[in-house]
């Protein structure tokens, strides 16, 4: 059972607040925290010793409550997993894991070192997955502080901050750590492992990104899916989807460059015609057009400088000429328009939607 003390909205979120309970802590250690159900409404995220987030209202009173226990051993496939990457690691190389986080999606555990490539991600993996295709009972037992101190095998010191008796989590032959976190019984469990990702953080660290057991398989068939469809947009076999894209980019990119020809050219026309139907006002000459953003700047560049050019496109435009400060009449145009803007005196940008009328109206 579990009794409730109270339950509030903060922030559209509801809170129960309860004298007690055995849940799992989200963030505990870098591991996600437990879900379930108190009576009929799910409990999402389990903030601290007495509050948790549940779906809707719960009034006070005592509740039966479960646990999503397939969540529960995935957390424990994800976090021995973990300990086996940052065994490995440290055997291996010489690595320290300095950070670890676990996600509801992926997993991370950061290494102190910033000299990591390619190679050493493959080595590092196949080491892992043969670590698991053999096999490793994973133990865990707990004991006072003063004896757990006394135990020279551990990969890390404990923190100072445990007071009190010690859980350890042991990979036979292969780690021993401190951990109060879920684990697997035994490392053939984990089925898989795979680095999806890595990158270089503050400075001297690398942080991987990974997923393991069921995870890893279902990241593998989501892409083999994508494959199959790159397949059939392509017409060519797995080994062949990369040539066929960069042939794709290749094309794709000759067509933008002929595209970009062709609208020089376009605007080149098109000048001619702005030009013979420019208005003039106070001895100043103006032409006033809307159209893509491409094509109002093709046509900046075309147009002669004495014409005061007002180009407009969907929310934002230019002002351009070597008449008058473009800047100002931006300035003097955002007094009475919805627009924001500036620049320097030959150019200037802004943004707001603004009509061809609009802008006439206020030369």
């Amino acid at each position: 059972m579990i009794r409730i003390i109270s339950c509030i909205n903060d922030n559209n979120q509801w809170v129960v607040k309860v004298d007690s309970h055995s849940f799992y802590i989200d963030g505990k250690g870098g591991q996600i925290g437990d879900q379930g159900y108190i009576g009929e409404v799910k409990f999402i995220t389990v903030l601290d010793d007495n509050n948790i987030i549940v779906e809707k209202e719960l009034p006070a009173g005592d509740y039966t409550y479960t646990i999503d226990i397939s969540r529960v051993k995935d957390i424990g496939i994800q976090h021995t997993s973990q300990h086996l990457f940052s065994a490995i690691a440290y055997n291996d190389y010489g690595l320290n894991t300095v950070g670890f986080r676990m996600t509801d999606t992926y997993t991370t555990v950061d290494l102190d070192s910033k000299d990591i490539d390619e190679k050493f991600i493959d080595e590092l993996e196949a080491k892992i997955n043969k670590a698991i295709g053999e096999g490793g009972m994973v133990t865990e037992k707990t004991i006072p502080r003063e004896e757990a101190n006394q135990i020279e095998t551990f990969r890390k010191k404990i923190s100072d901050k445990v007071i009190g008796d010690v859980r350890i989590i042991e990979i036979k032959n292969l780690d021993t750590s401190a951990c109060a976190g879920y684990h697997t019984e035994d490392i053939s469990k984990i089925k898989i492992f795979k680095i999806i990702n890595f990158e270089k953080i503050k400075g001297n660290y690398t942080r991987f990104y990974f997923l393991a057991g069921d995870r890893a398989i279902e990241d593998y068939n989501n892409k083999n899916k994508i494959i199959k469809e790159l397949n059939r947009t392509f017409s060519c076999r797995d080994n062949e989807i990369l040539l066929m894209v960069e042939k794709f980019n290749d094309e794709k990119k000759n067509i933008e460059n002929k595209f970009k020809d062709l609208n020089l050219k376009y605007c080149e026309y098109l000048s001619k015609e702005l030009i013979l139907n420019s208005f003039e006002k106070d001895e100043m000459k103006y032409i006033v057009y809307k159209d893509e953003n491409e094509v109002i700047n093709n046509l900046n560049k075309v147009i002669p400088s004495k014409y005061i050019f007002v180009g407009l496109w969907e929310n934002g435009g230019l002002i351009s000429s070597s008449s008058i400060d473009c800047g100002l009449l931006v300035k003097k145009l955002s007094e009475s328009l919805n627009i924001k803007g500036g620049g320097k005196s030959e150019r200037a940008n802004f943004k707001g939607e603004v009509s061809i009328d609009e802008i006439t109206n206020l030369l």
